[in-house]
């Protein structure tokens, strides 16, 4: 309390230093002058003292022969001596008051709690409807009315509480808790005991290689492991065929056929970087400008245009307000230094870690498509703009997708079991 006291009165941080340092404080003690957080700091002391009592120190310092130093001011009256100077400051906190205000009587979020099966975003789209909408007036929403329509429009709701909670809307709500069943597709299932289908597909090669393994979990594989592939190849055909005691073909079923291949290939690709890279420097020049800012948007107040053709800017903020609210409003100096650009080559280490790091992350996402790596070659051109890395993996994974199956011909290749 007595700190926020002299906060408003104004208050120094010194330091006093001299052989009487002791005879300094007793005649500050007598004179009842308010000192306080006295810390020593080798052959001197610093302190806090009030505004008032600083004035008062001139005889105590001359008589002690001590040296007094103000090293920080505190408080209101050096605050609103700056204020002075900067005349946007006081008219800043003015209005960023005023805006703080009148917040306080709109709506500024709207939460949803207890949704389960509803959608957040169709709660919030039947608001809109009703013009219900962030930054309107608390006093123009009716909680009763809402809950009503609320209930009429989601008859899957057993209960709404839509309420104020300071500058939010809650709409608390409980869904029905009954279980609705899911509506199963009727499967049309073989005496064999597996699914038939009306339409066939057939699991087609992606990409050219030699078949490094195949499972079969329906359908009928028309390749085994060792072979050549062909981009659109068929590897399982869509089809399954079920024989007589006498080894003939007694009748032949369509079925999406499923299962796992793996494919080894290779994949040819390449990184580039420029030859060159670009040095900052700063020239030394600076010029500072009085901002303003609303959320994202930056207002700069100058009279002319920023007279460096490159510069680097940097905000100060000196006070702010409404960021609890979600709208950030600033004010301060916007620093400007102007910058020269000159290009330098690349060193072999910066090209050769900036290639590398790109052929990782592109490593990376067929890693995550389950492709392995087994095996690179790189090689590394370079001409006056660019460095170029080719780049050709070994690569084995499941390059196979599902198609709609061709018509087949009579004389069908032997398949594989």
């Amino acid at each position: 309390m007595l700190k926020l006291f002299y906060f408003f009165r104004g208050y120094l941080l010194i330091r006093v230093s001299g052989a009487s340092a002791e005879r300094f404080f007793n005649l500050c003690g007598i004179r009842h002058m308010m000192l306080w957080n006295i810390q020593k700091e080798d052959t001197s002391y610093t302190m806090y003292i009030s505004l008032k009592s600083f004035f008062q120190l001139r005889e105590i310092v001359h008589k002690t022969a001590t040296k007094v130093v103000v090293l920080k001011r505190i408080g209101l009256p050096f605050f609103m001596k700056r204020v002075k100077k900067r005349w946007f400051f006081a008219a800043f906190i003015f209005l960023s008051a005023a805006v703080f205000s009148i917040s306080q009587f709109l709506l500024w979020n709207i939460k949803i709690e207890g949704n389960r099966e509803i959608e957040q975003e169709e709660v919030l789209a039947f608001l809109e409807e009703y013009e219900i909408e962030k930054g309107m007036p608390k006093k123009k929403i009716n909680t009763d009315k809402l809950e009503k329509e609320i209930r009429k429009t989601f008859p899957e709701i057993t209960w709404v509480s839509v309420y104020l909670d300071g500058n939010s809307l809650v709409v608390s709500l409980k869904e029905n808790d009954k279980i609705i069943p899911e509506e199963k597709e009727e499967e049309k299932q073989h005496k064999e005991g597996f699914r038939e289908e009306e339409q066939s597909v057939d699991i087609c090669a992606t990409k050219s290689g030699k078949v490094a393994s195949i499972v079969t979990r329906a359908g009928t594989p028309a390749v085994k492991p060792g072979d050549e592939v062909a981009v659109g190849d068929v590897l399982i055909r869509g089809i399954v065929e079920i024989y007589d005691n006498e080894g003939n073909v007694r009748e032949s079923v369509l079925v999406h056929a499923d299962g796992d291949i793996m494919i080894e290939g290779t994949i040819q690709t390449y990184f580039e970087t420029p030859a060159m890279k670009i040095i900052e420097t700063e020239s030394g020049n600076v010029k500072r400008y009085t901002y303003f800012r609303c959320g994202d948007s930056y207002r700069i107040l100058k009279l002319f245009q920023v007279p460096f053709e490159e510069f680097r800017a940097q905000p100060i903020a000196y006070v702010e307000a409404g960021k609890e609210l979600g709208l950030l409003l600033e004010a301060g100096e916007m620093e400007i230094k102007e910058i020269q650009k000159t290009e330098e080559k690349k060193a072999e280490a910066e090209y050769q870690q900036e290639l590398q790091a790109k052929m990782e992350e592109y490593i990376i996402t067929l890693q995550e498509k389950a492709i392995q790596i087994t095996g690179k070659n790189v090689k590394i051109k370079k001409n006056m703009d660019f460095i170029r890395m080719d780049v050709t993996f070994r690569v084995k994974g499941p390059f196979f997708e599902k198609a709609e199956a061709k018509p087949i011909s009579e004389d069908l290749e032997t398949s594989y079991e």
